[in-house]
């Protein structure tokens, strides 16, 4: 693992390679660490769809935010049909909405939507967790969520460089999601991940001291290692309730909420 020294503490460089050390190639991987792979093997339509998506997610391309194809196909200079065929596998995942002649727009974060995906993140990663620990985690997989864990006990609110720390959580849940044994839960929990990523995005940049409890990596990692399929499920659905409150309460007080027109109920 590639390591560097900030803010006192001991941080990660995500490396693309990190995460298959532990996990195969074929596994599902969460966006943010397949940022700066090789996508060579890609045919244009999937390199345009990761490209376009990881704006989005990152949020270069902002929520409400208008752009057409033609623009983006300059932007990556290729030919618009790649683009199109893109961006209708975008408008499936919900992330655009096409606009009548002209182009489309980046899908609004509401609070109902990302009450509604904290909620399905909870079911999916508690249960991950729990199947995780019957099944068991293999030594080489643990000792990397054990790293982990570590990691994250280590984060300076509002000093330490996004980048820096929010891959470790992702990657904590992708490798436990892994060996929970069931791939369609795998898969569901990295797509969630990955929106979750936009929405985390833009909490921090409303509230950047935002911190998560010391110890509450550890505390899934500890039933993982211990096989306890209860304790695991308990501890990662603390982990995501703490997370959807702590999301909400900071989207209920952006100015763009709190600025809002309330409107009077229809009988």
């Amino acid at each position: 693992m590639s390591e560097c020294y900030i803010n006192g503490s001991y941080w990660y460089s995500q490396r693309v390679s990190d995460i298959h050390d532990v996990l195969p190639s074929t596994a599902h991987i969460p966006a943010l660490l397949l940022v700066g792979k090789d996508e060579s093997a890609l045919d244009r339509t999937s390199q345009a769809y990761r490209a376009i998506r990881r704006q989005i997610i990152d949020l270069t391309l902002r929520p409400g935010s208008s752009f057409t194809e033609t623009s983006l196909a300059q932007q990556w200079k290729i030919s618009k049909t790649p683009v199109r065929e893109a961006l209708a596998r975008l408008r499936r995942d919900g992330l655009v909405s096409a606009l009548p002649r002209a182009g489309y727009i980046v899908s609004s974060i509401t609070l109902q939507d990302t009450d509604d995906l904290c909620g399905l993140r909870s079911l999916l990663a508690s249960e991950a967790a729990a199947e995780a620990a019957r099944n068991g985690v293999p030594p080489a997989a643990l000792e990397r969520l054990g790293i982990l864990a570590e990691i994250a006990s280590d984060y300076v609110p509002a000093e330490t460089r996004l980048d820096d720390w929010l891959p470790v959580g992702i990657e904590f849940e992708a490798i436990m999601a892994h060996f929970s044994g069931n791939n369609r839960l795998t898969k569901s929990l990295v797509e969630v991940l990955d929106e979750l990523e936009r929405v985390l995005r833009m909490v921090l940049m409303i509230a950047p001291d935002v911190a998560s409890p010391p110890g509450e990596l550890h505390a899934i990692f500890e039933s993982l290692r211990d096989r306890d399929p209860k304790a695991a499920r308990m501890a990662m659905q603390a982990r995501c309730e703490r997370v959807r409150r702590d999301v909400l309460q900071v989207l209920t007080k952006s100015t763009s909420v709190s600025r809002a027109n309330i409107e009077i109920p229809l009988n």
